[in-house]
């Protein structure tokens, strides 16, 4: 029975770490234990958008493994399909900033075999009977998952073993720790790895880590299964029991980095130490003796008898007050059927203050039920009231100014024959309120009128659209003559400024402009015979800026379609005067091609055992010290080989610590490296041995962070991923080839060529034409042929130019 890879994970999430981040996914196949798939995915975003959409790709490919029954390299060609498809169906439906794209490292496993692929931005440390080696893709497999530029994964058949182990992890980690401190990590004993590696990435936004690892004791027998739960070399196995016991079918996780998980155990010694603890003796209060008790109580009796005795006399003038307010009351009450006729008596509670007002007993439904009369209350005692008789009658005595005379005389006069008070009640309370005029509107039924001044604008408003509905589309179509009068002066105009500008940029957008007023023009007037003239004038002016040239012949030098299994994908070119080397990044391996019969040699493939890396790049020495040309080939372990009479052989190379080749060049006799991660270019001076001296920096400059190609001669030029081509001259200056007049950006070139002292000549996939440009960044001319349809890689030796392109080496003469 196959036993399953134990597994350790951790994220990092916004700066948040997880165990288990959403952008890694671990799932197991259907089928028999001896021969089910395990498949292992970490995905990584290249925009902030892409990092939130990798873990729906990851499930998408976790879901589709149960119904791929195939070998292993056709089932991660079909999951990384499946991704690819995942996301062109989202950026399809997405805006421009909302797309996105990936890279992706898959591991799958059956049995004794492992198959890595990787695509786009990826990193994983494969360790092997004690070595350890950083894979990551090479162009083209480089190009993100989404893009539509890629050549789908790189596969590499892994050896695996027991005490082997795989890391997939994000390239962000790259940025922090180099590839000699990362495969170090790696080579940690199980426990160490993934603490070591997350202190030093703690701090990154993202990071996504997954080790899968087959410990040593999986191939032991089943006998010595139930010793210990450590490996041949002593290293723990991850999953494994505390006690030593067997790792259990099931899948085992590493333990948690950040969170300790000892919960019983806490409980169980919480309880023990509360089960001894001694309960808390509470003190028992001693009566005082009867002496010492009456001592006590003794100040605060005399403070107690002058406190009432205060009290009682607030109580007492309390009492004096009501009993003069009562007799006042009295005296009220009984003079007052000699009052005014009309007033109402004064009625009294039992303790000679009127009746509180009650809203509720005064409400509409109170109101039903017969009023019951005043209880009688208690006699009340009738003393003289105040001046109050004499101040009343003074008040009515006195003459109003504000009346007539003769209405105040018959105030008077009904005053004095007690006719009434002094307010008068309305006898009727209709039509009381007299607001805006709102509750007085004619009403239709139910529902009240719109004021008039609404009913006017509604009607404007109506007629306004009504006119505008008539007149606006004749407004806006007007005179069709006047019209294409109009667009054929402004192309007229255009193209008199596309013949008196100089800059190329200028003219050409003059013309095109041009271009599109008259095509407008003859949608107006079709068949016009001014119109007609103007645009094959300014067709013609940009065919001549265009400059589209047929090169003189394109001849097939050798058919690599067949050469392998698998077809040439060549990521480098680089041609002697006899032969010309491929760099196939699919093998890896460098291919030899004689110019003479056409023949093709594998002369360089990666070699673990021979201690032979993957190559990264090549170049080809005519200026050899050792006196015939050499081929130069640097591998991803920073060796530098070198192919001369038919003998492969290692030269010597003072790599600087941190080297990371990215392209290499050859001018007479030395040797120039690119290193764009550290954004410097370095020179090596050549001995018979190789260059064993320390190199010197030529340029150290942040232009070159995003450089991707070399090419020196009197002047060094990079190409960029983004289609950006810098020229560099003296002192470090950096001028950017503007390609001014081209009609298309260049889109991701190969390496530049020089054709003379004045023309650099660049390949153009994207757009299958090679372009040539001035020094000074000016667009030349474009060679253009049907053979040139899929390049993928360029060189130019002397007078002629070399190309792959439909499987086959072609040579190019002007």
């Amino acid at each position: 029975m196959t036993e399953p890879l134990q597994v350790g994970q951790f994220a990092i999430v916004d700066h948040e770490p997880v165990d288990r981040g959403p952008n890694a996914g671990v799932f197991i196949g259907r089928g028999p234990a001896d021969d089910r798939v395990e498949l292992y995915i970490v995905a990584e975003g290249t925009t902030p958008a892409g990092e939130a959409f990798a873990g729906h790709v990851v499930s998408a490919m976790g879901q589709a493994l149960p119904g791929l029954d195939m070998s292993l390299t056709g089932m991660l060609r079909r999951l990384f399909a499946e991704a690819e498809r995942v996301v062109l169906d989202w950026n399809r439906k997405s805006i421009a900033q909302h797309r996105v794209a990936l890279g992706i490292s898959c591991l799958v496993r059956r049995g004794g075999q492992v198959v890595l692929g990787q695509a786009g931005p990826a990193a994983a440390v494969a360790v092997h009977g004690g070595d350890a080696a950083v894979l990551r893709p090479e162009p083209p497999f480089d190009q993100p998952v989404g893009n539509g530029k890629g050549a789908g994964p790189l596969l590499r058949r892994l050896p695996f073993a027991a005490g082997d182990r795989v890391l997939l992890l994000s390239t962000p980690a790259l940025g922090e720790v180099d590839e000699e401190l990362l495969r170090g990590i790696a080579g940690l004993p199980l426990e160490q790895v993934l603490p070591d590696l997350y202190r030093r990435v703690q701090h990154l936004r993202h990071q996504t880590v997954v080790l899968a690892a087959l410990p040593a004791r999986a191939a032991e027998g089943p006998g010595e299964q139930e010793g210990t739960s450590e490996g041949a070399a002593g290293e723990p196995v991850i999953g494994a029991d505390d006690a030593g016991g067997p790792v259990r079918e099931a899948r085992q996780y590493q333990p948690s980095l950040f969170v300790a998980d000892d919960h019983e155990a806490d409980v169980v010694h919480a309880r023990q130490e509360l089960e001894r603890v001694t309960p808390r003796v509470l003190p028992v209060p001693i009566a005082p003796a009867r002496g010492e008790a009456e001592a006590r109580e003794a100040p605060l009796a005399a403070a107690v008898g002058e406190g009432r005795a205060r009290l009682a006399r607030v109580v007492e003038e309390s009492r004096a007050r009501a009993d003069r307010a009562r007799a006042a009351l009295g005296s009220a009450a009984a003079m007052a059927p000699h009052g005014t006729p009309g007033a109402a008596p004064v009625s009294a509670t039992a303790g000679g203050l009127p009746p509180r007002r009650n809203p509720r007993a005064e409400s509409f439904t109170r109101s039903l039920a017969p009023a019951e009369g005043p209880k009688p209350g208690p006699a009340r005692e009738a003393a003289d009231l105040p001046l109050v008789d004499e101040l009343a009658a003074a008040r009515r005595a006195r003459p109003s100014g504000s009346l007539p005379a003769p209405a105040a005389v018959e105030r008077e006069a009904g005053l004095a024959a007690g006719s009434g008070s002094l307010v008068r009640v309305r006898s009727s309370m209709g039509r009381r309120w007299r607001g805006s005029g709102a509750l007085d509107r004619p009403r239709l039924g139910s529902y009240a009128l719109p004021p008039t001044w609404a009913v006017i604008m509604a009607g404007l408003a109506v007629l306004l659209v009504l006119v505008g509905i008539v007149t606006v589309p004749s407004m806006l179509q007007g005179d069709p003559g006047a019209e294409y009068g109009n667009l054929l002066n402004g192309a007229a105009q255009k193209l008199a400024v596309a013949r008196v500008v100089e800059d190329p940029a200028q003219r050409r957008q003059a013309l095109v402009e041009a271009q599109a007023l008259l095509l407008k023009a003859r949608e107006v007037q079709p068949g016009d015979t001014q119109a007609e003239v103007l645009f094959n004038e300014v067709a013609g002016a940009l065919n001549e800026m265009d400059r589209v040239v047929e090169p003189a012949a394109v001849e097939v030098v050798a058919a690599l379609d067949r050469f392998g299994e698998r077809p040439v994908a060549p990521s480098r070119m680089a041609a002697g005067a006899e032969h010309v080397y491929l760099l196939d990044a699919a093998t890896p391996q460098v291919i030899e091609v004689t110019l003479a019969d056409g023949s093709a040699r594998a002369v360089y493939a990666e070699d673990s055992q021979a201690q032979r890396g993957r190559p990264v790049a090549i170049a080809v020495l005519d200026a050899n010290d050792r006196g015939v040309p050499a081929l130069l080939i640097v591998d991803h372990e920073n060796r530098l080989w070198a192919w001369e009479n038919g003998q492969l052989g290692v030269l010597a190379f003072n790599a600087p610590e941190g080297l990371s080749v990215t392209d290499i060049a050859v001018r007479g006799r030395d040797l120039y490296v690119l290193d764009a991660g550290h954004r410097v270019v370095y020179r090596y001076a050549q001995e018979r041995e190789g260059f064993p001296n320390p190199p010197v920096k030529v340029l150290e400059t942040a232009d070159l962070a995003n450089a991707r190609r070399l090419f020196v001669d009197t002047e060094v030029l990079t190409a960029d991923a983004d289609g950006t081509l810098h020229r560099f001259i003296g002192g470090g200056v950096a001028l950017t080839l503007a390609q001014a007049g081209i009609d298309r950006k260049l889109v991701a070139p190969e390496t530049p060529q020089a054709l003379s002292d004045a023309e650099v000549a660049v390949l153009d996939p994207a757009n299958s034409r090679v372009v040539v440009l001035l020094r000074d960044g000016a667009f030349e001319r474009q060679y253009r042929h049907p053979d040139f349809e899929g390049a993928r890689a360029f060189a130019v030796r002397g007078s002629e130019a070399y190309i792959l392109s439909g499987g086959a080496l072609r040579r190019i003469t002007w």
